[in-house]
């Protein structure tokens, strides 16, 4: 990394942190580390300032990651409680953060090469075995909240009534509290849909207060493939 990044200088205010003998004098120092390392040169930090990078989602949300990771790592909160120590491994704080910002954002790159894999650029109607006019499926969906035939209410009426419990027992995310289930996720679409809405991962991410990878994943994983099933279901009943 660029030479004036203060890997010594946070190592320093790290062991006399560790050294302190009252509390109160460790948190001053520890905050005093943080603060440094937050003003440090966009420089020092995986991958180096890359222009293309500061504006990728994917990298924002990895950043969060490695600088949640960090500070639970000065404050010794991670699950074994291990306070951050400069003589160990011999490693600043500014180095784990890298190691730990590229790891999370290899991670969420490939997650979404996988979802993308996942998703057909060009839908076939198993009803016909034609391509799907997305035009026509979007003048399905606005029909009017009146019309009690319509598909969109339908869908709506099955994810609300949820018989079976499918939709209240399946999540976007359940933990940490509270839990935000497919229920609320599908009827926030079906919501939105209905009022001639565009929803897209950042908007309902924004909505729920999550990052939007986690909403990313969750569509692939659990919301695209209730909606198949319910999809299924209805044309069954024609």
């Amino acid at each position: 990394m660029a030479e004036d990044c203060p890997h010594e200088e946070l190592k320093e205010i790290f062991r006399q942190a560790k050294r302190a003998k009252s509390e109160k004098e460790r948190l001053r120092l520890q905050r005093k580390g943080m603060d440094m390392m937050a003003k440090a040169s966009e420089k020092c930090f995986w991958p180096g300032m890359p222009p293309k990078y500061r504006h990728d989602p994917l990298y924002i949300e990895a950043a969060q990651t490695a600088w949640e990771y960090i500070t639970r790592k000065i404050y010794g909160k991670l699950e074994r409680g291990d306070i951050y120590d400069p003589d160990k491994g011999n490693a600043s704080p500014i180095s784990l953060w890298n190691q730990r910002c590229e790891g999370a954002y290899l991670d969420l790159l490939r997650n979404q090469q996988k979802e993308q894999k996942l998703i057909n650029p060009n839908p076939i109607d198993s009803r016909t075995g034609e391509p799907l006019n997305m035009d026509d499926v979007a003048d399905d969906v606005a029909a009017s909240e009146d019309d009690k035939t319509s598909w969109l209410y339908q869908v709506r009426e099955i994810i609300q009534q949820d018989a079976e419990g499918i939709y209240r027992n399946s999540f976007v995310r359940k933990k940490p509290p509270p839990p935000i289930t497919a229920q609320a996720a599908l009827l926030e679409i079906c919501d939105r849909t209905s009022r001639g809405e565009k929803w897209e991962y950042d908007n309902l991410a924004q909505h729920f207060s999550i990052p939007k990878g986690t909403m990313r994943s969750a569509w692939s994983r659990t919301l695209l493939p209730l909606l198949r099933e319910i999809g299924d279901r209805l044309r069954d009943e024609i």
